[in-house]
Protein backbone atom coordinates (compact mmCIF):
# COMPACT_ATOMS: atom_id res chain seq x y z
CA UNK A 1 0.00 0.00 0.00
CA UNK A 2 1.27 3.53 -1.00
CA UNK A 3 1.04 5.05 2.60
CA UNK A 4 2.37 2.21 4.21
CA UNK A 5 5.60 1.54 1.83
CA UNK A 6 5.79 5.62 2.06
CA UNK A 7 5.92 5.54 5.58
CA UNK A 8 8.64 2.27 5.50
CA UNK A 9 11.23 4.26 3.14
CA UNK A 10 11.14 7.33 5.10
CA UNK A 11 12.07 5.35 8.36
CA UNK A 12 14.09 2.99 6.62
CA UNK A 13 16.17 6.41 5.37
CA UNK A 14 16.10 8.67 8.63
CA UNK A 15 16.88 5.37 11.03
CA UNK A 16 19.97 4.56 8.05
CA UNK A 17 21.49 8.29 8.43
CA UNK A 18 20.28 9.09 5.02
CA UNK A 19 18.44 12.24 6.47
CA UNK A 20 18.79 13.57 10.15
CA UNK A 21 15.67 13.70 12.46
CA UNK A 22 16.55 17.31 12.77
CA UNK A 23 18.96 19.96 11.92
CA UNK A 24 20.66 21.41 15.09
CA UNK A 25 22.62 24.51 14.64
CA UNK A 26 26.31 23.44 14.80
CA UNK A 27 27.71 23.18 18.50
CA UNK A 28 31.31 23.19 19.65
CA UNK A 29 31.80 19.35 20.68
CA UNK A 30 33.69 17.39 23.39
CA UNK A 31 35.27 13.70 23.64
CA UNK A 32 35.19 11.58 26.56
CA UNK A 33 36.40 8.46 25.86
CA UNK A 34 33.80 6.80 23.69
CA UNK A 35 31.16 9.47 23.88
CA UNK A 36 31.17 12.83 22.30
CA UNK A 37 29.04 15.75 23.83
CA UNK A 38 28.13 19.02 24.31
CA UNK A 39 27.28 21.80 26.55
CA UNK A 40 24.21 22.84 27.54
CA UNK A 41 23.09 26.54 28.00
CA UNK A 42 22.72 25.14 31.78
CA UNK A 43 26.02 24.13 32.12
CA UNK A 44 25.41 20.21 31.76
CA UNK A 45 26.35 17.55 28.76
CA UNK A 46 24.22 16.06 25.80
CA UNK A 47 25.62 13.23 24.75
CA UNK A 48 26.14 14.16 20.88
CA UNK A 49 27.86 10.25 19.82
CA UNK A 50 28.87 7.29 21.06
CA UNK A 51 31.78 5.32 19.10
CA UNK A 52 32.11 2.55 21.35
CA UNK A 53 31.74 -1.07 20.74
CA UNK A 54 30.17 -2.55 24.52
CA UNK A 55 27.28 -4.86 24.15
CA UNK A 56 26.14 -4.18 28.31
CA UNK A 57 26.33 -0.52 28.94
CA UNK A 58 26.20 1.88 31.62
CA UNK A 59 25.68 5.57 30.46
CA UNK A 60 27.76 7.78 32.90
CA UNK A 61 26.16 10.22 34.66
CA UNK A 62 28.90 12.62 34.08
CA UNK A 63 31.22 13.40 31.53
CA UNK A 64 34.39 15.01 32.20
CA UNK A 65 32.69 16.28 35.43
CA UNK A 66 29.75 17.82 33.81
CA UNK A 67 26.52 16.14 34.51
CA UNK A 68 24.67 13.69 31.48
CA UNK A 69 20.63 15.65 31.87
CA UNK A 70 20.26 14.49 28.11
CA UNK A 71 20.64 11.84 24.94
CA UNK A 72 20.97 13.63 21.91
CA UNK A 73 19.29 12.80 18.22
CA UNK A 74 20.56 10.06 17.33
CA UNK A 75 23.41 9.27 19.82
CA UNK A 76 23.42 5.81 19.58
CA UNK A 77 21.75 4.96 16.63
CA UNK A 78 22.66 1.80 14.22
CA UNK A 79 24.76 0.53 17.44
CA UNK A 80 24.23 -2.67 16.36
CA UNK A 81 26.14 -4.94 19.81
CA UNK A 82 24.63 -2.85 21.82
CA UNK A 83 21.97 -5.49 24.06
CA UNK A 84 21.52 -4.08 27.11
CA UNK A 85 21.76 -0.59 28.46
CA UNK A 86 21.32 1.80 31.54
CA UNK A 87 20.09 5.14 31.52
CA UNK A 88 21.30 7.05 34.62
CA UNK A 89 19.71 9.27 37.07
CA UNK A 90 21.11 12.40 35.98
CA UNK A 91 18.90 12.04 32.20
CA UNK A 92 16.25 14.33 31.66
CA UNK A 93 15.26 13.52 27.83
CA UNK A 94 15.64 10.94 25.84
CA UNK A 95 16.44 12.58 21.90
CA UNK A 96 14.65 11.63 18.89
CA UNK A 97 16.10 8.35 16.93
CA UNK A 98 18.66 7.87 19.91
CA UNK A 99 18.66 4.25 19.72
CA UNK A 100 16.94 3.52 17.05
CA UNK A 101 17.96 0.40 14.84
CA UNK A 102 19.99 -0.73 17.83
CA UNK A 103 18.89 -4.07 16.06
CA UNK A 104 20.58 -6.28 19.45
CA UNK A 105 18.75 -4.14 22.03
CA UNK A 106 16.95 -6.30 23.89
CA UNK A 107 17.41 -4.41 28.01
CA UNK A 108 16.77 -1.37 28.18
CA UNK A 109 16.50 0.47 31.89
CA UNK A 110 15.24 3.63 31.74
CA UNK A 111 15.67 6.31 35.27
CA UNK A 112 12.63 7.90 36.84
CA UNK A 113 14.48 10.75 36.25
CA UNK A 114 13.69 10.74 32.56
CA UNK A 115 10.61 12.96 31.08
CA UNK A 116 10.03 12.61 27.43
CA UNK A 117 10.92 10.09 24.79
CA UNK A 118 11.56 11.34 21.47
CA UNK A 119 10.62 10.70 18.13
CA UNK A 120 11.62 7.26 17.09
CA UNK A 121 13.82 7.34 20.21
CA UNK A 122 13.84 3.42 19.82
CA UNK A 123 12.28 2.72 16.35
CA UNK A 124 13.46 -0.68 14.74
CA UNK A 125 15.25 -2.17 17.82
CA UNK A 126 13.73 -5.18 16.41
CA UNK A 127 15.06 -7.55 19.74
CA UNK A 128 13.58 -5.31 22.70
CA UNK A 129 10.86 -7.68 23.93
CA UNK A 130 9.02 -5.60 26.66
CA UNK A 131 9.88 -2.02 28.15
CA UNK A 132 8.83 -0.02 31.50
CA UNK A 133 8.25 3.16 31.34
CA UNK A 134 8.79 5.07 34.52
CA UNK A 135 6.44 7.53 36.39
CA UNK A 136 8.41 10.61 35.26
CA UNK A 137 7.63 10.47 31.64
CA UNK A 138 4.68 12.35 30.36
CA UNK A 139 5.49 12.28 26.65
CA UNK A 140 5.65 9.29 24.18
CA UNK A 141 7.10 10.95 20.80
CA UNK A 142 5.82 10.37 17.18
CA UNK A 143 7.23 6.44 16.65
CA UNK A 144 9.22 6.08 19.88
CA UNK A 145 8.65 2.38 19.59
CA UNK A 146 7.70 1.70 15.89
CA UNK A 147 8.94 -1.62 14.64
CA UNK A 148 9.96 -2.98 17.70
CA UNK A 149 8.73 -6.57 16.46
CA UNK A 150 9.44 -8.56 19.20
CA UNK A 151 7.71 -6.31 21.67
CA UNK A 152 5.16 -7.66 23.49
CA UNK A 153 4.27 -5.94 26.34
CA UNK A 154 4.63 -2.40 27.38
CA UNK A 155 3.93 -0.04 30.95
CA UNK A 156 2.83 3.00 30.33
CA UNK A 157 2.82 4.76 33.58
CA UNK A 158 0.39 6.95 35.06
CA UNK A 159 2.24 10.27 34.24
CA UNK A 160 2.17 9.84 30.29
CA UNK A 161 -0.59 12.57 28.91
CA UNK A 162 -0.23 11.52 25.13
CA UNK A 163 0.88 8.96 23.01
CA UNK A 164 2.75 9.83 19.65
CA UNK A 165 1.62 9.36 16.23
CA UNK A 166 2.80 5.51 15.46
CA UNK A 167 4.40 4.98 18.71
CA UNK A 168 3.66 1.35 18.73
CA UNK A 169 3.15 1.26 14.98
CA UNK A 170 4.42 -2.52 13.42
CA UNK A 171 4.89 -3.74 16.74
CA UNK A 172 3.69 -7.14 15.56
CA UNK A 173 4.26 -9.10 18.97
CA UNK A 174 2.92 -6.70 20.87
CA UNK A 175 -0.59 -8.06 23.13
CA UNK A 176 -1.06 -6.56 25.90
CA UNK A 177 -0.89 -3.12 26.53
CA UNK A 178 -2.89 -0.72 29.05
CA UNK A 179 -3.72 2.83 28.68
CA UNK A 180 -4.00 4.59 31.58
CA UNK A 181 -6.32 7.28 33.22
CA UNK A 182 -3.66 10.07 32.73
CA UNK A 183 -3.88 10.00 28.95
CA UNK A 184 -5.74 12.57 27.21
CA UNK A 185 -4.74 11.91 23.42
CA UNK A 186 -4.15 8.65 21.25
CA UNK A 187 -2.17 9.75 18.21
CA UNK A 188 -2.32 8.81 14.09
CA UNK A 189 -1.44 5.20 14.12
CA UNK A 190 -0.29 4.53 17.35
CA UNK A 191 -1.35 0.97 17.32
CA UNK A 192 -0.73 0.26 13.27
CA UNK A 193 -0.77 -2.85 12.35
CA UNK A 194 -0.28 -4.59 16.01
CA UNK A 195 -1.40 -8.05 14.65
CA UNK A 196 -1.70 -10.03 18.20
CA UNK A 197 -3.06 -7.19 20.28
CA UNK A 198 -6.75 -8.43 20.88
CA UNK A 199 -8.60 -6.39 23.30
CA UNK A 200 -8.06 -2.68 24.70
CA UNK A 201 -9.49 -0.52 27.37
CA UNK A 202 -9.99 3.34 26.81
CA UNK A 203 -9.91 5.14 29.35
CA UNK A 204 -12.48 8.13 30.60
CA UNK A 205 -9.38 10.12 30.13
CA UNK A 206 -9.22 9.92 26.49
CA UNK A 207 -10.63 12.57 24.68
CA UNK A 208 -9.10 12.16 21.20
CA UNK A 209 -8.20 9.37 19.13
CA UNK A 210 -6.12 9.70 15.82
CA UNK A 211 -6.96 8.13 12.67
CA UNK A 212 -6.20 4.82 12.13
CA UNK A 213 -5.24 4.41 15.76
CA UNK A 214 -5.60 0.62 15.84
CA UNK A 215 -5.92 0.21 12.38
CA UNK A 216 -5.01 -3.21 10.90
CA UNK A 217 -4.64 -4.83 14.28
CA UNK A 218 -5.86 -8.20 12.94
CA UNK A 219 -6.33 -9.90 16.11
CA UNK A 220 -8.47 -6.82 17.73
CA UNK A 221 -11.74 -8.23 19.01
CA UNK A 222 -12.40 -5.90 21.70
CA UNK A 223 -12.75 -2.36 22.54
CA UNK A 224 -14.38 -1.44 26.15
CA UNK A 225 -15.04 1.60 27.11
CA UNK A 226 -17.37 3.03 30.41
CA UNK A 227 -20.67 3.52 29.50
CA UNK A 228 -20.27 6.97 30.74
CA UNK A 229 -17.31 7.66 28.41
CA UNK A 230 -17.94 11.61 28.17
CA UNK A 231 -15.99 11.42 24.76
CA UNK A 232 -16.45 7.93 22.99
CA UNK A 233 -18.69 4.75 22.40
CA UNK A 234 -18.68 1.88 21.69
CA UNK A 235 -21.95 0.02 19.75
CA UNK A 236 -21.88 -3.90 18.92
CA UNK A 237 -17.91 -4.06 19.36
CA UNK A 238 -17.27 -1.20 17.26
CA UNK A 239 -15.80 2.10 18.66
CA UNK A 240 -17.04 5.78 17.94
CA UNK A 241 -16.82 9.17 19.09
CA UNK A 242 -19.41 11.07 20.28
CA UNK A 243 -18.77 14.47 19.62
CA UNK A 244 -18.35 14.46 16.10
CA UNK A 245 -20.12 11.04 15.36
CA UNK A 246 -17.51 9.58 13.88
CA UNK A 247 -16.97 5.87 13.28
CA UNK A 248 -13.60 5.35 14.69
CA UNK A 249 -12.71 1.85 14.41
CA UNK A 250 -14.32 -1.04 13.41
CA UNK A 251 -12.03 -4.03 14.94
CA UNK A 252 -10.30 -6.10 12.56
CA UNK A 253 -10.99 -9.36 14.58
CA UNK A 254 -14.41 -9.43 14.45
CA UNK A 255 -16.18 -11.83 11.95
CA UNK A 256 -18.97 -10.20 10.74
CA UNK A 257 -19.54 -10.55 7.40
CA UNK A 258 -21.81 -7.32 6.76
CA UNK A 259 -22.16 -4.37 8.57
CA UNK A 260 -24.64 -1.80 9.03
CA UNK A 261 -23.63 1.44 10.35
CA UNK A 262 -26.09 3.29 12.57
CA UNK A 263 -28.26 6.15 11.17
CA UNK A 264 -26.97 9.46 12.79
CA UNK A 265 -23.02 8.57 11.84
CA UNK A 266 -21.64 11.48 9.91
CA UNK A 267 -17.90 10.53 9.36
CA UNK A 268 -16.51 7.45 8.66
CA UNK A 269 -12.66 8.00 10.39
CA UNK A 270 -9.65 7.39 8.82
CA UNK A 271 -8.78 4.09 8.14
CA UNK A 272 -11.98 2.53 10.44
CA UNK A 273 -12.26 -0.61 8.68
CA UNK A 274 -8.88 -0.82 7.18
CA UNK A 275 -7.63 -4.30 7.14
CA UNK A 276 -10.87 -5.91 7.98
CA UNK A 277 -10.52 -8.88 5.78
CA UNK A 278 -13.74 -10.94 6.55
CA UNK A 279 -15.87 -7.60 5.65
CA UNK A 280 -18.09 -8.53 2.89
CA UNK A 281 -20.82 -6.24 2.97
CA UNK A 282 -21.02 -2.60 4.75
CA UNK A 283 -24.33 -0.41 4.47
CA UNK A 284 -23.68 3.22 4.65
CA UNK A 285 -26.44 5.38 6.28
CA UNK A 286 -27.98 8.57 4.82
CA UNK A 287 -26.46 10.41 7.55
CA UNK A 288 -23.08 10.09 6.62
CA UNK A 289 -21.68 13.26 4.49
CA UNK A 290 -17.51 11.89 4.76
CA UNK A 291 -15.82 8.79 3.90
CA UNK A 292 -12.03 9.15 5.58
CA UNK A 293 -8.81 8.51 4.12
CA UNK A 294 -7.98 4.98 3.69
CA UNK A 295 -11.65 4.01 5.42
CA UNK A 296 -11.94 1.00 4.11
CA UNK A 297 -8.34 0.29 2.62
CA UNK A 298 -7.30 -3.73 2.57
CA UNK A 299 -11.04 -4.72 2.94
CA UNK A 300 -10.23 -7.39 0.55
CA UNK A 301 -13.63 -9.13 0.75
CA UNK A 302 -15.74 -6.10 0.23
CA UNK A 303 -17.93 -6.98 -2.98
CA UNK A 304 -21.04 -5.07 -1.88
CA UNK A 305 -20.88 -1.13 -0.63
CA UNK A 306 -23.89 1.62 -1.55
CA UNK A 307 -22.86 5.30 -1.14
CA UNK A 308 -25.41 7.29 -0.15
CA UNK A 309 -26.51 10.46 -2.17
CA UNK A 310 -25.43 12.22 1.44
CA UNK A 311 -21.57 11.67 0.70
CA UNK A 312 -20.01 14.91 -0.18
CA UNK A 313 -15.93 13.75 -0.54
CA UNK A 314 -14.47 9.96 -0.76
CA UNK A 315 -11.23 10.05 0.90
CA UNK A 316 -7.63 9.39 -0.30
CA UNK A 317 -7.26 5.58 -0.47
CA UNK A 318 -10.69 4.87 0.84
CA UNK A 319 -11.24 1.91 -1.31
CA UNK A 320 -7.64 1.12 -1.77
CA UNK A 321 -7.13 -2.63 -2.47
CA UNK A 322 -10.72 -3.46 -2.43
CA UNK A 323 -9.81 -6.74 -4.40
CA UNK A 324 -13.74 -7.93 -4.46
CA UNK A 325 -15.16 -5.23 -5.37
CA UNK A 326 -17.00 -5.17 -9.03
CA UNK A 327 -18.78 -2.32 -9.12
CA UNK A 328 -19.63 1.10 -7.56
CA UNK A 329 -22.57 3.75 -8.15
CA UNK A 330 -21.00 7.24 -7.04
CA UNK A 331 -24.05 9.56 -6.06
CA UNK A 332 -24.59 13.14 -7.67
CA UNK A 333 -23.54 14.47 -3.79
CA UNK A 334 -19.86 13.70 -4.57
CA UNK A 335 -17.53 16.58 -5.45
CA UNK A 336 -14.23 14.97 -5.06
CA UNK A 337 -12.35 11.45 -5.33
CA UNK A 338 -9.60 11.65 -3.32
CA UNK A 339 -5.89 10.02 -4.40
CA UNK A 340 -5.54 5.79 -4.77
CA UNK A 341 -9.67 5.98 -3.63
CA UNK A 342 -9.90 3.18 -5.47
CA UNK A 343 -6.94 2.38 -6.62
CA UNK A 344 -6.08 -1.39 -7.13
CA UNK A 345 -9.50 -2.30 -6.83
CA UNK A 346 -8.74 -5.13 -9.64
CA UNK A 347 -12.12 -6.63 -9.68
CA UNK A 348 -13.60 -3.12 -10.35
CA UNK A 349 -14.81 -3.24 -14.30
CA UNK A 350 -16.94 -0.41 -14.45
CA UNK A 351 -17.55 2.80 -13.37
CA UNK A 352 -19.70 5.77 -13.51
CA UNK A 353 -18.24 9.23 -12.35
CA UNK A 354 -22.10 11.38 -11.71
CA UNK A 355 -22.12 15.47 -13.02
CA UNK A 356 -21.52 16.62 -9.75
CA UNK A 357 -17.56 15.35 -9.49
CA UNK A 358 -14.93 18.39 -10.17
CA UNK A 359 -11.46 16.30 -9.35
CA UNK A 360 -10.50 13.17 -9.72
CA UNK A 361 -7.36 12.64 -7.61
CA UNK A 362 -3.75 11.17 -8.54
CA UNK A 363 -3.74 7.67 -8.94
CA UNK A 364 -7.54 7.38 -8.43
CA UNK A 365 -7.72 4.16 -10.28
CA UNK A 366 -4.21 3.42 -10.50
CA UNK A 367 -4.03 -0.79 -10.91
CA UNK A 368 -7.51 -1.59 -11.78
CA UNK A 369 -6.93 -4.26 -14.00
CA UNK A 370 -10.67 -5.04 -14.44
CA UNK A 371 -11.34 -1.58 -15.34
CA UNK A 372 -12.96 -1.55 -19.14
CA UNK A 373 -14.93 1.49 -19.40
CA UNK A 374 -15.29 4.49 -17.26
CA UNK A 375 -17.49 7.99 -17.59
CA UNK A 376 -16.19 11.11 -17.34
CA UNK A 377 -18.81 14.29 -16.91
CA UNK A 378 -17.53 17.58 -18.24
CA UNK A 379 -18.01 18.93 -14.74
CA UNK A 380 -14.87 17.18 -13.81
CA UNK A 381 -11.73 19.98 -13.75
CA UNK A 382 -9.03 18.48 -12.59
CA UNK A 383 -7.48 14.65 -13.18
CA UNK A 384 -4.29 14.07 -11.46
CA UNK A 385 -1.62 11.89 -12.52
CA UNK A 386 -1.76 8.84 -13.10
CA UNK A 387 -5.41 8.09 -12.47
CA UNK A 388 -6.00 5.53 -14.61
CA UNK A 389 -2.54 4.03 -14.66
CA UNK A 390 -1.96 -0.17 -15.29
CA UNK A 391 -5.76 0.04 -15.75
CA UNK A 392 -4.68 -2.61 -18.48
CA UNK A 393 -8.49 -3.68 -19.48
CA UNK A 394 -9.64 -0.09 -20.21
CA UNK A 395 -10.93 -0.09 -23.67
CA UNK A 396 -13.07 3.04 -23.69
CA UNK A 397 -13.15 6.46 -21.75
CA UNK A 398 -16.32 8.11 -22.21
CA UNK A 399 -15.69 11.82 -22.99
CA UNK A 400 -17.80 14.93 -23.52
CA UNK A 401 -16.87 16.81 -26.70
CA UNK A 402 -14.67 19.87 -25.67
CA UNK A 403 -14.00 18.61 -22.26
CA UNK A 404 -11.07 18.58 -20.04
CA UNK A 405 -11.56 14.84 -19.61
CA UNK A 406 -11.07 14.64 -23.79
CA UNK A 407 -7.90 16.78 -23.32
CA UNK A 408 -6.31 14.42 -20.51
CA UNK A 409 -7.24 11.22 -22.41
CA UNK A 410 -5.56 12.75 -25.17
CA UNK A 411 -2.44 13.53 -23.53
CA UNK A 412 -2.23 10.74 -21.56
CA UNK A 413 -3.00 7.92 -24.77
CA UNK A 414 -6.13 6.96 -23.13
CA UNK A 415 -9.24 5.16 -25.16
CA UNK A 416 -12.01 7.49 -25.51
CA UNK A 417 -15.17 8.10 -27.40
CA UNK A 418 -18.41 10.11 -26.95
CA UNK A 419 -21.72 9.80 -25.61
CA UNK A 420 -23.01 10.31 -28.95
CA UNK A 421 -20.62 8.64 -30.86
CA UNK A 422 -23.14 5.76 -32.07
CA UNK A 423 -26.67 8.38 -32.65
CA UNK A 424 -25.98 7.51 -36.56
CA UNK A 425 -27.23 3.89 -35.84
CA UNK A 426 -30.26 5.58 -34.83
CA UNK A 427 -30.86 8.02 -37.70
Amino acid sequence: MKKTLAFLLCLALCLSGLCAYAEEPEREVYRSGDYEYAILEDGTAEIITYTGEAETLIIPETLDGLPVTAIGDGAFECCGSLSAVTIPDSVASIGDGAFADCSSLSDVTISDSVTSIGDGAFASCSSLSDVTIPDSVTFIGDSAFAGCDSLSAVTIPDSVASIGNRAFAYCSSLSDVTIPDSVTAIGDQAFYLCGSLSAVTIPDSVTTIGGGAFANCDSLRSIEVSPDHPALAVIDGVLFSKEDKCLVCYPCGLSESSYEIPQGIVIIGEEAFAGSDKLSAVTIPGSVTTIGDWAFEGCSSLSSVTIPDSVASIGSGAFYRCDSLSSVTIPDSVTSIGYSAFAYCSSLSAVTIPNSVTTIGDWAFEGCSSLSSVTIPDSVTEIGYGAFEDCDSLKTVIVGRDSYALTYCRENGLPYTYPDANDWLNG
